[in-house]
């Protein structure tokens, strides 16, 4: 009985140590992909030099490490366990995420804008740091009247930051002590509307309603604002062109909100990779239609911004609205406009003067970045098209 156990625990033994290898090399049991941004890990080449110098054996744990078999799972049992009992979670070690005791996450750049603010990224002058937003202030200000020209309606929407919207949960400062004088935010919602340059203030609204409305604005274990909340700014844009350009578009159509959860809105959490979901707050959602109207018109939406844009283009019948929507996003890649594609491939100005209207899109952190370059290449390419236009007999 003795020999029978000691050879069935054995046989379970090798098994278990080849059942890595076989899944490594057949991956016969599908497994879900872990989430997050990882770096690719090539398989290297053993060569009589690469062995010698010891790089081979160096790369190809690197490669092990990241391509064994039944990785995702196991990475995952490990991560539930150390959060289980440990409340212990490597993306918080690695400072990509935030954790308050309460389950309430935030990314650490927007800890910084809360307590400090992220201005130091120009320098810690903030009269210097504002000499840098006036400038870009006054491009768009130029960007706007040179665009009208072409019928072109330009203008820009500031979004809200979770910190702004969620300050009664924001964790303890442990890190930041500068004192805070000036925000992005804080500077171009003042100074835009002074200079004339059409904006929707986002950010502001969500400040106002943040108490009074049934939905989360934010979500407990994302970063963006909540698929719900991106929904109705979808729908409060449409109205806003429409009354910039005073023509009648199709309007964005809201279901009664119901309670559930999706993963945009716990893009945080998602990046845990644990087994189990934590325990937070319910989120709303509702279904996003277009309303029948046969009168009218659907415009060419060029769209520059962050990553909050991607909740209104995924999640609202933007297709339906719009004729076209490519999204130039932080004015580097090219999405819905033909194949993927980098920006600076592109005839920004013929895309421009081709386009209805041209949206800058930016949350509180993003607005550090406003344009993003966007509006000084426009005005060169506008200036080299005068030149060229002065110069031709």
């Amino acid at each position: 009985m003795k020999s029978t156990t000691k050879t069935i625990l054995l046989v379970l033994t090798i098994v278990l140590l080849l059942l890595p290898a076989v899944q490594q090399l057949t991956k016969v049991v599908p497994c879900h992909p872990l989430n997050g941004v990882t770096e690719e890990q090539p398989k290297p080449e053993m060569t009589f030099q690469s062995f010698r110098d010891g790089t081979f054996q160096k790369d190809n744990e690197a490669y092990l490490k990241q391509n064994y078999g039944f990785r995702e799972p196991l990475t995952r049992l490990y991560n539930q366990t150390l959060w289980s009992l440990f409340r212990y979670a490597k993306v918080e070690e690695d400072n990509r995420v935030v954790i308050t005791k309460d389950n309430w996450m935030f990314e650490p750049w927007t800890v910084k804008e809360y307590y400090q603010s992220c201005s130091n990224v120009y320098s810690d002058d903030s009269l210097e740091v504002a000499k840098v937003f006036e400038a870009e202030a006054q491009r768009l200000v130029k960007v706007q009247k040179a665009l009208e020209e072409y019928n072109t309606h330009f203008f820009v929407a500031l979004l809200p930051g979770k910190e702004q919207i969620c300050a009664e949960h924001m964790p303890e400062n442990t890190r930041y002590h500068k004192e805070k004088k000036i925000t992005a935010y804080g500077f171009y919602s003042k100074r835009l509307k002074e200079l004339g340059v059409n904006c929707v203030d986002f950010a502001d609204w969500f400040m106002q309603m943040k108490d009074t409305v049934s939905y989360p604005l934010f979500p407990q274990t994302g970063t963006h604002w909540s698929i719900l909340a991106a929904q109705h700014a979808a729908d409060s844009l449409v109205r806003y062109m429409e009354n910039l350009a005073d023509i009648n578009m199709v309007n964005i159509k809201l279901s009664p909100d119901f309670q559930r959860t999706m993963k945009p809105d716990m893009d945080l959490e998602s990046l845990m990779n644990l087994i189990w979901p934590l325990k937070k707050q319910p989120n709303r959602l509702a279904y996003a239609y277009p309303d029948q109207d046969s009168t009218a018109v659907k415009p060419i939406l060029i769209t520059i911004g962050d990553s909050y844009y991607w909740n209104i283009l995924n999640l609202t019948p933007v297709w339906a609205v719009f004729d076209s929507v490519p999204y130039w996003y932080y004015f580097s890649t090219a999405y819905f406009d033909g194949e993927e594609s980098k920006v600076s491939e592109l005839d920004v100005l013929q895309e421009v003067k081709n386009a209805d209207f041209v949206m800058l899109a930016y949350s509180t952190i993003g607005m550090y970045r406003l344009g993003s370059g966007f509006p000084e290449r426009l005005l060169t390419e506008l200036e080299l098209q005068k030149n060229k236009n002065n110069t031709t007999p």
